[in-house]
């Protein structure tokens, strides 16, 4: 039986997250743009997208978000991808990707707290690889060492789970979106070696993950996410729906997604230990700031799939 590992990534729009799935993923020798790789800084993600690949019968479901940083959703549109993502990995997490280019920003430190308060807890930084990207002297172990130093170093506020985490994997993830044929040849083959020194790390990390606090929010939103999906997929994939159904369809959804976020709220509310509304330092410093951040981070995790 082909046994399921659920990988998370989660990072700043432009630390190479989207290219990293690619990365992990290897569609072939071409490594295809699966996940939509950003360019000079700008969000490719705005939906989380799930993707899978099968090695030695690991099934790996590589789980895309949008970047912290992106500022394209609302308050209840965050909240809802909070939910989402604790609905998504109800069944368990394997590993967290989160992807570094060796400086965390307040808005990465507040998402990864919003994380382990709300949908995990203090074990979470047991399932967390800091993949630190675009690292040149990636396969120089010493250069590696002393990279992660600097890094707790210079990020006081997280320096515990840097020394605490899974590990500190160091990757060149160059781009390939270039003209320079030859260049673009070096950096496939440094995307090969980033990807066996990912997988390798992988392999080692065997066991699933599933705190209380996951449980207790899907609890309450289990019901409407479960309604949610089954609405989404009528409407993908039936295509005699006339259009008068599709928006009575679509409207129900909104609804549902609307109590989503209704449930949600309260629960971050109170792992925040916050009253009244979502506002102030709440959204600046949590969910604005954190988890979808400046409004979008909370993703964690993926579009319709079974997960076992």
């Amino acid at each position: 039986m082909t046994e399921i590992r659920n990988i998370v990534l989660i990072g700043r729009t432009g630390n190479g997250k989207s290219t990293l799935g690619n990365v992990l993923l290897n569609k072939g020798n071409n490594f295809q743009e699966v996940f939509k790789e950003s360019e000079f800084g700008v969000s490719q993600t705005h939906e989380t997208g799930i993707e899978e690949f099968e090695i030695n019968s690991i099934k790996y479901r590589i789980i895309d978000t949008v970047g912290i940083g992106d500022t394209s959703l609302n308050e209840q549109q965050v909240l809802y991808k909070i939910a989402d993502a604790a609905y998504k990995v109800r069944d368990g997490l394997n590993q967290i990707l989160f992807v570094t280019s060796g400086r965390f920003t307040e808005e990465e430190i507040t998402a990864y707290d919003l994380l382990r308060t709300v949908i995990f807890d203090g074990e979470i930084v047991k399932y967390t690889t800091i993949v630190r990207t675009n690292f040149s002297n990636f396969r120089n172990y010493d250069k590696c060492e002393m990279d992660r130093t600097k890094m707790i170093s210079e990020n006081s506020q997280l320096k515990e789970l840097i020394k605490n985490c899974k590990n500190v994997i160091h990757v060149d993830n160059s781009p390939l979106n270039i003209d320079d044929e030859d260049e673009k040849k070096i950096n496939l083959k440094k995307r090969g070696n980033s990807r066996d020194k990912l997988l390798t790390h992988l392999a080692i990390c065997q066991t699933n993950y599933k705190p209380k606090n996951l449980e207790n929010l899907n609890s309450r939103i289990g019901v409407h996410m479960t309604k949610i999906e089954m609405l989404e997929k009528q409407l993908k994939d039936e295509k005699k729906l006339s259009e008068v159904e599709r928006k009575q369809m679509q409207s129900e959804i909104n609804e549902l997604r609307g109590k989503v976020s209704h449930e949600t709220k309260g629960v971050v509310q109170k792992f925040l230990g916050a009253t009244g509304e979502l506002a102030g330092k709440v959204v600046d410093k949590t969910v604005e700031v954190a988890w979808s951040t400046a409004k979008t981070t909370a993703n964690v995790v993926v579009e319709k799939c079974n997960i076992m």
